[in-house]
């Protein structure tokens, strides 16, 4: 008999936020293709703005509240710490459920959020299924809710599918260098590290004897502070609308080089999928990064406080030796969709 889940999140993709929670719909397909039913309560954004969010987790969080969750054989619940109404439901549920931890909701360290995940951690029972993205955010898990590592399964959000995201024929000729940042334009994705590399462009150019192009994507950046500073600069800026997320490859297949310079990344999907389309990718070493970029093999590493001579260090590395590195190949063996497909298979069939 098929079992019925309920997929449980604060985010989905909108008309207004494309984007926004891709991740789950990915979970979603998976789910769908080991052979489940899958049901949706989830937050679809109308907007950004303080009375749109307002008014959409008021919603969602009545929902929460009313939603018959004892007919699903399984709720599969992200980001659990923001779905305060659920901890007064949860610990009087008898069906089986998934946590799947995701990043930010456990890393916060202020006063309200240690007093919701001291509330949270007492709705836990023991035969609770947790999933984490990565091993790095596993030992985040372990830390804060006081679980055994041996408990926690890994499995990359939703997995990447290898037959969107996958090697594009070159577009470009050899004298030319497509770098690419593929995040938002904010200092928690690193802006002000391309804003720097933007700046030093011209004299990597006559280093490498190649024109260099720089690609971005136009989020994120709501007053368009950085994308003032940025043209200021006599440089070949290629700028691209925000796509959604089955739809990024388009992005990524465009480029030699992809850039990624966030601070924190319990996974970092996007690196992923970069990867997938056989594009090497340049990270931080931080959070789950060094298990994603294996140098010389999938990318390279550069410091958590880079300067920008080893950014430059790096690129100038890949573009010179471009052809030894297989990040395709590492992500088709470690994070397709077919292996999660598997994953969910092996974990609710016989639960």
């Amino acid at each position: 008999m098929t079992k019925n889940i309920l997929l449980i999140n604060n985010a989905y993709p909108s008309p207004q936020r494309p984007n926004s929670g891709t991740y789950v719909q990915s979970i979603k397909g998976r789910l769908e293709e080991a052979g489940f039913h899958v049901d949706m309560l989830v937050l679809y954004s109308s907007g950004t703005k303080l009375k749109e969010k307002i008014k959409d987790y008021a919603s969602f969080y009545l929902k929460l509240l009313s939603a018959p969750l004892r007919q699903y054989d399984v709720l599969y619940i992200n980001h659990y710490t923001l779905m305060l109404p659920l901890f007064i439901r949860i610990p009087f549920q008898k069906n089986k459920i998934i946590f799947h931890w995701h990043g930010e909701e456990l890393v916060h360290n202020t006063l309200f959020f240690k007093a919701i995940r001291s509330l949270m951690k007492k709705t836990l029972k023991k035969n609770d299924i947790h999933i984490s993205p990565s091993f790095y955010y596993r030992s985040v898990i372990t830390k804060q809710l006081d679980i055994n590592p041996e408990r926690i399964q890994i499995s990359p959000s939703g997995g990447i599918d290898t037959s969107l995201f996958c090697p594009g024929e070159s577009k470009w000729e050899k004298y030319s260098l497509h770098l690419g940042f593929p995040s938002a334009l904010t200092k928690n994705k690193g802006v002000e590290y391309l804003y720097q590399l933007i700046q030093k462009v011209p004299e990597l150019q006559k280093k490498l004897k190649k024109d260099i192009y720089i690609h971005y994507i136009d989020y994120g950046d709501e007053d368009n502070h950085w994308k003032k500073a940025f043209y200021k600069y006599p440089i070949q800026l290629i700028r691209h609308v925000p796509y959604p997320q089955y739809l990024m490859y388009k992005f990524y297949q465009e480029l030699d080089i992809c850039l990624m310079f966030s601070k924190r990344e319990s996974l970092g999907l996007v690196v992923l999928e970069a990867m997938a389309c056989n594009i090497p990718v340049i990270a931080r070493n931080t959070t789950s990064m060094p298990e994603l970029v294996r140098p010389g093999i999938s990318g390279e590493l550069i410091s958590f406080s880079p300067d920008i001579d080893e950014i430059l260090n790096k690129i100038e590395i890949i573009s010179k030796n471009k052809d030894i590195y297989t990040p395709a190949e590492f992500v088709r063996e470690n994070y397709s969709k077919s292996s999660v497909v598997y994953f969910y298979k092996q974990l609710l069939t016989n639960t």
